[in-house]
């Protein structure tokens, strides 16, 4: 029967990434056994508190807070998962730009074609999605950047809202 591998289950837990299932599974030990351990020797899981703030931290611009009063096992785990974080956001950022562009492309095409802005006018879904299509990638680039207004709603039209308007600037066209 083959050790208990209780440091890297410690790091693990630390980190805060896995659910104690998904480490007890991968370790072959129960979440109880986890909890445990944790309570008996004051395991903290506060892993993906700071490395969701060294990934603000990244996006504001800013020195990334220090790991402090964890294991070497563990800061290091943790800067690992933040800069992977960091990559993947950095790729979905541009993603959301390259989105935008093509998006912004399409309706200058459009601009130029009198047309396909009849055709867009007939059909108010293709409108409706290209201006969704440009709030999701704004709201993507917004939120990896941390831009976010923390009061402002979500929607701030509701749908009928957003029909009516584009009604509205169809008939200006």
């Amino acid at each position: 029967m083959t050790p208990i591998d209780w440091l890297s289950i410690e790091t693990e837990f630390r980190k805060g990434i896995e659910s104690n299932r998904k480490i007890g599974d991968r370790f072959g030990v129960s979440e109880a056994s986890i909890r445990r351990r944790a309570k008996k020797y004051g395991w903290v899981r506060d892993g993906a508190t700071i490395k969701r703030e060294r990934v603000k931290a990244h996006f504001a611009g800013k020195a990334e807070p220090d790991i402090v009063g964890q294991p070497k096992a563990v800061a290091e785990a943790i800067m690992e998962a933040a800069d992977e974080d960091i990559r993947d956001m950095d790729m979905g950022l541009q993603n959301a730009r390259l989105a935008l562009q093509l998006v912004n492309k399409t309706l200058r095409t459009i601009k130029m074609d009198e047309r396909s802005i009849r055709m867009l006018m007939l059909d108010a879904k293709n409108l409706k999605l290209l201006t969704d299509t440009n709030r999701t990638n704004i709201d993507i680039i917004r939120r990896i950047r941390g831009l976010d207004d923390p009061n402002r709603k979500d929607d701030d039209m509701t749908e009928t809202e957003l029909d009516a308007r584009i009604a509205e600037l169809s008939k200006k066209l």
